[in-house]
């Protein structure tokens, strides 16, 4: 396992790590297997293209795929946009168990002091929280995320085939060669720095067959 200096050291100098969670936190696993039950009802499409962002509940799938097609086609423009579904942190969610319980897990005392030894900050409390769905066609067009202190990406996918795409490209700033690629391998997690540096990335759009997911939860963290 590596140790926290070296995932220390690797984050001071790129702005970035990435490490197995579950080789620090076993109770991961646990969790993972309730977040693969919630009902697909629960997930909504969210949308961002020319016309702005849209947030459009599970049976609104017409219009859902129209905003996607606009989006896509920014895509293929060079435009920022993105779809895929999500569910947030939020009070219509606040009932779903296995999200509650995931958030709990990334706000917990081990997580915290993992990420604490990992960035060298203090983490204080979750700022912004949700899981993330990509199934085919759905991408994330380059960004950065905005500050606050540090965020991170926890993948919660089984046996991902990085011929469908769904990769996590990480690209230095104001270049346009890929520092690197990440497949979203079970219990991956990314930390990337979102106030003293700027790291650009985006993932790649999905090719997976249908009803294939590519599941990851996100937070945000003040320090």
């Amino acid at each position: 396992m590596i140790g926290y200096e070296v995932l220390r050291e690797r984050f001071q100098l790129d702005g970035y790590v990435h490490f197995d969670l579950r080789a620090f936190v076993p109770s991961i696993a646990d969790v993972v297997e309730r977040v693969a039950s919630i009902g697909e009802d629960r997930w909504s499409f969210i949308v961002k293209n020319r016309d702005g962002e849209h947030d459009l509940c599970s049976s609104d799938k017409v219009e859902a795929s129209r905003q996607h097609v606009i989006a896509d086609r920014d895509r293929e423009l060079g435009r920022f946009a993105f779809s895929f579904r999500w569910m947030p942190d939020s009070r219509e969610n606040a009932d779903v168990e296995a999200l509650q319980a995931m958030k709990q897990l990334m706000a917990s005392r081990p997580v915290l002091e993992l990420l604490g030894k990992v960035t060298g900050r203090v983490p204080l409390t979750v700022s912004q929280f949700y899981l993330s769905w990509f199934e085919h066609g759905h991408f994330l067009g380059t960004h950065c995320d905005p500050g606050q202190s540090f965020g991170v990406a926890l993948s919660l996918t089984k046996e991902w085939d990085p011929n469908h795409g769904g990769l996590t490209v990480v690209l230095p700033d104001g270049e346009k060669e890929p520092a690197a690629c990440l497949v979203p391998a079970l219990f991956t997690l990314l930390v990337f720095d979102t106030s003293a540096r700027r790291i650009p990335h985006f993932v790649s759009a999905v090719t997976a067959p249908a009803r294939r997911r590519r599941i990851t939860a996100v937070a945000r963290y003040r320090a």
